[in-house]
């Protein structure tokens, strides 16, 4: 149970979490500054073969100088228990009706051709709300790429990886599990269901595999993940692009801001399609008067170390 919970608390992430320089072959790195300060943006990926070698000296360099480390979530022990007691009060439906309630006939028969093509059973999240029944189809039929060497799995995960190397002193969280399932639950029916639907028809697409996300923000194309994003989400302007991506980053760019004015060394680890496209956190810094720099591995990473480590 709790493995399943955790791929759920992972996927409300990877769900807003994930396209100018391919040349690059490494992970998008931002440093954004004001007059007297800097911090850094890191656009990560929840769910990642566990052999890729995506470090750099930069990142390794500005992530020791950092003060503090900003994750969308802390993931963890804590985590997991409030993720099992926010499943069962924000997922599952408690007035009686069922999720086939929500749905057209041809919606519930595209449903469970899925199912039956997958070998899954339809009692398995008839109790659900449309939202989570989504994430759980999606956490189901991830292709994962297997058990063996270069497998896609979230203990590979970068928030997973770095957790484990910064004290607790330093971890710092821009949301909460709490605020995460009431953004889902507290969508319109009707776009809990398109999303559900969605994600059925989405499902085989080769562009919508984690082989294909992973690529793509390896290779720091963050053009064709902001084009990913789109499809899985809706346009720019739609509901559940707002909610999901927009909303949230114009939150997390007004506390980036306060963190500048009160010169604090910090790095912004969230998921990449945070940073990617016209509502993404740096074109709202640079809007907002910041000096936005994308870096890249040819910045000679002592620059990074070199500056005055305020960390306490």
């Amino acid at each position: 149970m709790r493995t399943f919970l955790r791929r759920i608390l992972l996927l409300l992430l990877l769900a807003t979490g994930l396209a100018p320089a391919a040349a690059l072959a490494a992970p998008a790195l931002w440093r954004v500054s004001d007059a007297d300060s800097s911090v850094w943006l890191f656009g990560s990926i929840h769910i990642l073969d566990k052999d890729r070698n995506w470090r750099t000296p930069r990142f390794d360099a500005a992530l020791a100088a950092a003060e503090h480390v900003y994750f969308e979530l802390v993931l963890d022990v804590d985590a997991y228990a409030t993720l099992t007691r926010l499943s069962m009060l924000y997922g599952n439906n408690r007035d009686g009706r069922l999720l086939s309630d929500y749905l057209t006939q041809e919606q519930q028969d595209t449903l469970q051709a899925f199912l039956d093509a997958h070998g899954l059973q339809r009692e398995l999240i008839e109790p659900m709300r449309p939202w989570m029944a989504d994430l759980t189809l999606m956490s189901l039929t991830l292709s994962t790429g297997g058990s063996g060497e270069g497998a896609i799995t979230q203990q590979a995960g970068v928030e997973l990886v770095l957790l484990d190397e910064i004290a607790e002193d330093r971890r710092r969280e821009l949301e909460t599990a709490e605020t995460q399932f009431r953004m889902f639950a507290g969508l319109p029916d009707t776009q809990q269901v398109e999303s559900l639907m969605r994600t059925v028809a989405a499902s085989d697409s080769p562009d919508q595999s984690l082989g294909t996300l992973a690529e793509l923000w390896h290779s720091g194309d963050v053009e064709a993940l902001a084009r990913t994003m789109n499809a899985a989400l809706g346009p720019v302007n739609s509901p559940m692009y707002r909610r999901m991506l927009g909303d949230r980053n114009r939150r997390w760019t007004t506390e980036i801001a306060a963190m500048l004015a009160r010169n604090e060394d910090a790095m912004i680890i969230v998921g990449a399609g945070h940073l990617a496209g016209p509502v993404g956190v740096p074109t709202l810094l640079g809007e907002a008067g910041f000096k936005v720099e994308r870096i890249d591995r040819s910045v000679a990473p002592a620059s990074a170390a070199s500056r005055p480590n305020k960390r306490r």
